[in-house]
């Protein structure tokens, strides 16, 4: 095997780069994850110069623009392609600390253990802020409740390390053989890992949370049609918009009451449900209400307000309105796509709402914000979660899978309800409890129980310990490159 190596050394690039495509982004498999990094962690051995490592970073490029570019723009853009290149950086960074720890003759088992940690620090630093949880690694691990309890105690990085580790290990065992320290260390790892599992499944599997819990009619239309079928405001009088706003307030009036005789308590929409001018949104806000106070029931709003002047920006927001018909809060949108988004909509004021009713503590974020840690993680007093969003074909189980994170990092429950995606609900414990694929739905309620006490986790009262720690971790290794060769 030495002998092939030494004479072919680019097959271990071409064999990572390969499973680097199916480890992240849409493909995101849950095995490749495991493995992805053995291949490219045996080519830094046996090239440990810079012509190597520059071009690795061309290939992670490439990799990169193959598993995310359609996600945010079928057409050429260049804004796609910085965007691309940005995460070809970012999955790139691990492999290139492995790197200056060999180059600069770090121990190496301390350069191995640096691998996974610069994993967890690339992943909370220097991710993607669109992308974020949603390319974790840890994504592909959804399926692994037991692995992805770790999450609530080391955020969901933890969970990225603890599947990176195995690459390290793999090669340290097979370029040092079976001695009594690599033996000592996969053993640990093995073992800590089954412990890990274990007790995660332990945990899920003795508590419940479903004994109480609150109703939540989710609609899951793709209300947008409206300006397509011109039958339906043809029923009205008035201007164009006018039309638009009569018609929404019977839409959200008949929602209301179904909601209402299906005994439940808060109504919700997908984001871009309702749109207007800035000028009308107060008056088509106290209608709505009007609608909750008649009705007594909450009422999450999501309305899109768009400027009169074509060089300000249209505001996308979430307006919580209690039974009592009084405006709680308006949330403005925080974590913009980019791209197609981004350059549009004016960007929040990066709080998170938490607003208790009826002894329900809610939180609500607007699609793409809940991929950002610092958004979720500020709301996570509260006991659900709510994610009104607007997803396309790309995105139908990405996002569905990687909001699972969320619900196990803060210890609450997650409903995301999004036009042209998967309805989902989590758990506490990231089970999912309910979950509907909702591409290309035009009219429909879905009337979801939620568990409505959440819990408190590790994670949520310490905070993003674990990350600091690697990056701390990583940046000696490095240098202890240095010690090393003074010596």
């Amino acid at each position: 095997m030495k002998t092939f190596e030494t004479k072919h050394p680019y097959f271990w690039l071409i064999l990572g780069l390969v499973l680097t495509v199916f480890s992240y982004g849409i493909f995101n498999t849950g095995i490749c994850a495991w493995i992805f990094a053995i291949p490219l962690i045996r080519f830094i051995n046996n090239r440990t110069k810079w012509s190597s490592i520059i071009l690795m970073l061309v290939g992670m490029i490439l990799a990169a623009n193959i598993t995310f570019f359609r996600l945010v723009d079928d057409d050429f853009n260049i804004s796609n392609q910085l965007f691309c290149t940005f995460n070809g950086i970012r999955i790139w960074f691990p492999f290139f600390v492995y790197f200056l720890c060999r180059y600069l003759k770090a121990k190496k088992i301390i350069a191995y253990y640096a691998f996974p940690a610069a994993v967890a620090v690339a992943e909370f630093f220097i991710d993607n802020p669109f992308i974020s949880v949603m390319t974790s690694l840890s994504v592909s691990q959804f399926w692994n409740l037991g692995l992805m309890q770790a999450a609530s105690v080391t955020g969901v990085v933890g969970v990225s390390f603890i599947v990176t580790l195995l690459a390290s290990l793999v090669n340290y065992i097979w370029e040092e053989g079976a001695r009594k320290s690599t033996v000592a260390n996969i053993s640990g790892y093995g073992i800590a890992v089954v412990v890990i599992m274990s007790i995660g499944m332990s945990s899920v599997e003795t508590i419940t949370t479903t004994d109480q819990t609150v109703r939540v009619a989710a609609g899951v239309e793709n209300f947008n049609l409206l300006l397509e079928d011109k039958s339906i405001l043809e029923r009205y009088t008035g201007s164009d918009e006018e039309k638009m706003i009569q018609a929404n307030v019977d839409i959200i009036t008949e929602r209301a009451k179904r909601a209402v005789q299906n005994e439940s308590a808060l109504l919700v929409f997908p984001e871009d449900a309702f749109a207007c001018s800035e000028p009308s949104s107060e008056k088509f806000i106290e209608q709505v209400k009007t609608i909750a106070r008649e009705n007594k029931i909450n009422i999450i709003l999501p309305l899109l307000r768009m400027p009169l002047d074509e060089s300000q920006k249209k505001k996308n927001t979430l307006n919580f309105i209690n039974k009592d018909g009084e405006l709680l809060n308006t949330y403005l949108k925080n974590h913009l796509v980019p791209v197609v988004e981004e350059p549009f909509t004016e960007k929040g004021d990066g709080k998170t709402p938490v607003i208790e009713v009826d002894g329900v503590k809610y939180t609500y974020l607007i699609c793409a914000d809940y991929t950002s840690n610092k958004y979720a993680y500020n709301g996570r007093e509260a006991d659900i979660f709510i994610n009104p969003s607007y997803d396309w074909q790309a995105f139908q189980y990405f996002t569905s899978y990687g909001i699972q994170a969320r619900a196990i990092e803060c210890g609450f429950s997650v409903l995301r309800n999004p036009v042209n995606g998967n309805i989902i609900l989590y758990d506490v414990y990231g089970r999912p409890l309910h979950m509907a694929n909702v591409m290309n739905v035009h009219t429909g309620m879905i009337y979801l129980d939620i568990p409505k006490q959440g819990r408190q986790t590790i994670y949520g009262a310490s905070g993003n310990w674990f990350p600091w720690l690697c990056a701390a971790y990583s940046l000696i290794a490095i240098l202890s490159g240095f010690v090393v060769k003074e010596k």
